[in-house]
């Protein structure tokens, strides 16, 4: 990873902005702008995000946050943090509010479509490789899903408690978007193992996919870091599995 470019290829850097420190960063698309706009009236009392000082069609500008994330924080803190993201996606599946929301930005950015496939890149002329995108993506085309209002990125390092508020804020909102990731976003969030999203789901998803989308997830990662073989086998072992009778 590039300094200034984050994992997702977007530009992200620290700056000021009228005298106020800030976060400056890049969006897919002006959708997804649109989209970050209108998730800031979702703020509660129980989390938020930063305040928009500034944008265009493909630049946000949030106020820099002080305070200690979750990852250096104590047992009281966590379970503050806990119940903040908890709540969070409870309110992505069920408010009206929050569904609504996601139903007017349909094109913002989707975790799956737009960086999970994406950044297997020309990855995609190795067979084994060219052989897990098709099971995938069939797997993915008869998925049964609503799309929902989805942030991929709520890890231990993104989810703040803010000096002098004590708010719970989530810091890093570049992977805010709209689709049917959300099923992996308690996976990718600080909950992890805590929560069975095939459970806890809003409706009955397959664990077939979920598997399949997590092996894409790490077989990606894999290859950012420039693991190519590590990649390769992740999916390979994948594959078997689906083949073994886990399928969507």
């Amino acid at each position: 990873m590039q300094p200034g470019i984050t994992k997702a290829g977007r530009f992200s850097f620290a700056g000021m902005c009228n005298g106020r420190k800030v976060k400056v960063y890049s969006a897919l698309r002006p959708e997804q702008v649109q989209l970050r706009l209108a998730a800031q009236s979702l703020s509660n009392q129980q989390w938020a995000f930063p305040e928009i000082l500034a944008y265009d069609n493909s630049l946000i500008v949030e106020a820099w946050i002080e305070g200690t994330s979750i990852a250096h924080s104590g047992p009281e803190t966590r379970k503050q943090a806990v119940a903040a993201v908890r709540g969070f996606f409870d309110s992505c599946w069920h408010s009206e509010r929050f569904v609504g929301l996601a139903s007017e930005h349909p094109a913002a950015f989707c975790y799956l479509e737009d960086y999970l496939l994406r950044r297997l890149g020309v990855w995609c002329h190795l067979d084994v490789v060219a052989r897990f995108m098709a099971c995938w993506r069939e797997c993915y085309r008869k998925l049964p899903a609503p799309r929902f209002l989805s942030h991929a990125d709520l890890s231990a390092d993104n989810v703040f408690i803010e000096t002098g508020t004590n708010r719970v804020m989530f810091i890093d909102n570049e992977l805010l978007g709209v689709g049917k990731g959300w099923m992996m976003d308690p996976l990718n969030s600080f909950l992890g193992g805590d929560f069975d999203v095939v459970k806890e789901s809003p409706i009955p998803i397959n664990p077939g996919f979920v598997e399949l989308t997590w092996a894409l997830r790490k077989a990606g990662s894999a290859l950012d870091g420039g693991q190519p073989m590590r990649a390769v086998e992740l999916m390979v072992t994948a594959l078997e599995s689906f083949g073994k009778g886990s399928r969507c």
